[in-house]
């Protein structure tokens, strides 16, 4: 109806492109630097703790060198810095100019965990075109699964929309229009298909927690010991 398509546009109103120029350190020799390289993703604005913030993967702003987000139907690129990165979780906030989020409606964050088989929606600008791409799918499952970029392992959430190279970044939204995470990474070989993952907004409220609290990262906790399971026969 008219009043769902009007809370959709305002959705993709607080959903941007990023644009990154990655500069890989050289590590083998210190003095020089490795070729840059170019990527998209997407982010968004999210209100916590009463404040407006930029988010977006880690991953996708990794080695950045300059990183530029682009408003829905605008041609400008606006200037953005990585305050804070956090390589376990895949998370990133962006420090933009204030001008830059006049008239965007920030989303809200859902603190939940949705259940299985609820529906979500993802936003992002994955590849194949420069607007705004919506994919509709259901949670399949939750559970502990290892992140690809920090070579961790926390809790997200599965879903069977489709996650391309570009929908990094984006927010995932629930049937309220509420965040209820971030899309992050999906699994790709020849045995699967529509696999896709969600970091939780679990993870994301920690993480932000520990970003607002001291300015940095706060990073995980961890149980200090090494374990590997057993079965009895």
């Amino acid at each position: 109806d008219a009043a769902q398509q009007m809370e959709e546009l305002q959705d993709r109103n607080a959903v941007f492109k990023v644009f990154t120029t990655h500069c890989e350190p050289y590590y083998t020799m210190p003095w020089s630097t490795s070729p840059q390289s170019c990527s998209t993703a997407s982010a968004f604005a999210l209100q916590h703790r009463g404040k407006t913030l930029v988010v977006t993967n880690a991953h996708a702003v990794e080695h950045a060198a300059v990183v530029e987000l682009r408003k829905p139907g605008e041609d400008h690129k606006h200037l953005a810095k990585v305050t804070c990165e956090g390589n376990d979780c895949d998370l990133a906030v962006l420090e933009v100019e204030e001008d830059f989020l006049e008239g965007v409606q920030p989303l809200s964050l859902c603190p939940d965990i949705p259940q299985l088989t609820d529906t979500v929606r993802v936003y992002g600008y994955p590849i194949g075109g420069e607007n705004s791409c919506l994919t509709q799918g259901v949670v399949s499952r939750i559970d502990v699964q290892p992140y690809e970029h920090g070579m961790s392992s926390l809790l997200a959430i599965q879903i069977d929309a489709a996650i391309n190279a570009g929908n990094s970044g984006g927010p995932v939204l629930d049937d309220r229009n509420e965040c209820v995470g971030v899309a992050f990474q999906s699994l790709k070989n020849g045995d699967t298909e529509n696999i896709g993952y969600v970091i939780p907004a679990e993870v994301l409220i920690h993480f932000l927690d520990g970003f607002l609290l001291t300015g940095a990262y706060t990073g995980f906790g961890h149980h200090g010991f090494a374990w590997q399971p057993l079965e009895s026969r």
